[in-house]
């Protein structure tokens, strides 16, 4: 009885030399039995191919290797690496590790910054230097965990650079994201050292400061003898926070910028195709290759919003109990006073660098828009005005562009509403300012009348 053919796939992962081992080491023929029938082989489940899917090959891998490098060395980022086959294992690097061991330490500070509180507690300096490092603490490593997960998944960082080398292939990147690339390095390390540095400062010169933040590290530190251990772990718990604030932003910002780049080249496109009169007969490969960038920007958005979000949430009130500090404790120590302003510009640069750069995207995924307008479509066929209408529902439709946890798109105004809320969180904060020294002298004159007469009371208090 004959059956149907079905090719033979000698790819498999378990067979040496790329050979197949069926039939190997016989005389007869391999589609006659033993009894001289003829039976055609039959392979019910094709043998898989083992397949590697290794993005470090690609282009844009190999151009942001020095930011990815520097990562590493922070437990920030590892590569994996899926093979696709019988078994669809997972190969990661061995360096993740080192990054779940940075990312607990993270956690575990997250946590032991929720023990120096009490209720007894007032409101003082030190009470706000404890908020200020739990929030920055949890911000910090809220982006280190992130990071690790976006590594890991199939639908994160990888996709990103599966998408982008379907999408865009072997292009380099352009000076400008390289400059930026350079740019947030520098300022990363710069930051790592002097946040580092200053606090080393800190915890030897100034005895009153010093106080402050052993009391951050661990409740009543101040009393134990021994305050060399609290100080180490106030130095490596600030270089593991820098790191983890900085480069989850670094990365953020430069892939941002490259695939703003890649819109701002498909527009430029756009307009030469306009001003040739070439538009009408190649739209529809306008629009396929808008929609390729726009789920480009989709990838970016899923990898990122809920940093995007963490950075509003954290920063908002760090904003607020920064300021609040420097208006209210601007006599205390000069010292505190810049640390105060360190850090309030460290919060001013960081939310306007992610909200300009979420907006730069969102401003050049809707840039064709002008030009698309300014076409006459009147002589054109009605397929052509379908791809036309598509093309700009795309566009007017839906915001196109980076969010904070799917809840709103920002764009330019984003930035002004965020600015005014940050200002009035302040001036609501500072009624609740500290109240007047006890230095003032009042004076109180009162007058009682009585029924004959009239008798004058005056009191200083």
């Amino acid at each position: 009885m004959h059956r149907n053919r079905k090719p033979n796939h000698c790819k498999d992962s378990s067979t040496e030399n790329g050979g197949c081992t069926q039939g190997q080491g016989q005389d007869h023929d391999p589609d006659t039995d033993n009894n001289g029938n003829h039976e055609v082989a039959v392979e019910l489940e094709p043998r898989a191919t083992c397949e590697c899917n290794d993005y470090s090959g690609m282009e844009i891998y190999r151009q942001l290797r020095p930011l990815l490098i520097c990562m590493r060395i922070f437990g920030l980022f590892f590569k994996r690496t899926t093979f696709r086959g019988r078994s669809n294992r997972p190969q990661m690097e061995v360096i993740v590790l080192y990054c779940f061991v940075v990312n607990f330490l993270l956690v575990m500070n997250v946590l032991r910054s929720f023990t120096v509180y009490r209720m007894a507690d007032a409101f003082d300096n030190v009470l706000v230097q404890r908020l200020l490092f739990t929030i920055w603490s949890t911000e910090c490593a809220f982006k280190g965990l992130l990071l690790m997960w976006n590594c890991y998944k199939q639908n994160g960082l990888p996709k990103f650079f599966r998408e982008w080398d379907n999408t865009c292939g072997n292009i380099k990147l352009n000076k400008m994201c390289h400059f930026m690339m350079k740019k947030f390095l520098f300022l990363s390390f710069i930051f790592i050292i002097f946040n580092s540095v200053v606090f080393s400062l800190i915890l030897v010169y100034v005895p009153i400061l010093k106080n402050i933040y052993l009391e951050v590290v661990w409740k009543n530190a101040v009393m134990y003898e021994n305050h060399v251990i609290f100080k180490t772990i106030l130095g490596i718990l600030a270089v593991l926070n820098s790191s983890a604030s900085m480069f989850p932003v670094s990365l953020f910002v430069v892939l941002s910028f490259a695939v703003s780049e890649q819109l701002k080249k498909f527009t430029n496109d756009l307009t030469t195709a306009i001003a040739e009169d070439d538009f009408n007969g190649r739209i529809e490969d306008f629009r396929l290759r808008h929609q390729n960038l726009c789920v480009l920007v989709d990838i970016l958005d899923r990898i990122f919003a809920p940093m995007i979000a963490a950075v509003f949430i954290a920063n908002i009130p760090m904003f607020c109990l920064v300021l609040y500090t420097l208006v209210t404790t601007i006599d205390i120590h000069i010292s505190l006073v810049l640390i105060n302003l360190f850090w309030l510009c460290f919060i001013l640069l960081q939310m306007t660098i992610v909200s300009v750069t979420a907006a730069w995207v969102n401003v050049k995924a809707h840039s064709p828009l002008d030009h698309i307008y300014s076409i006459r479509f009147s002589t054109t066929s009605n397929a052509v005005q379908l791809q036309m209408l598509l093309f700009l529902n795309r566009l007017t439709g839906t915001q196109i562009g980076l969010t904070a946890m799917k809840m709103f798109v920002i764009d330019k105004p984003t930035i002004l509403t965020v600015a005014g809320m940050m200002v009035t969180y302040f001036v609501l904060l500072i009624q609740f300012k500290m109240p007047l020294s006890p230095d003032c002298h009042c004076n109180i004159t009162g007058t009682v009348f009585l029924n004959n007469g009239t008798l004058t009371v005056s009191q200083t208090s």
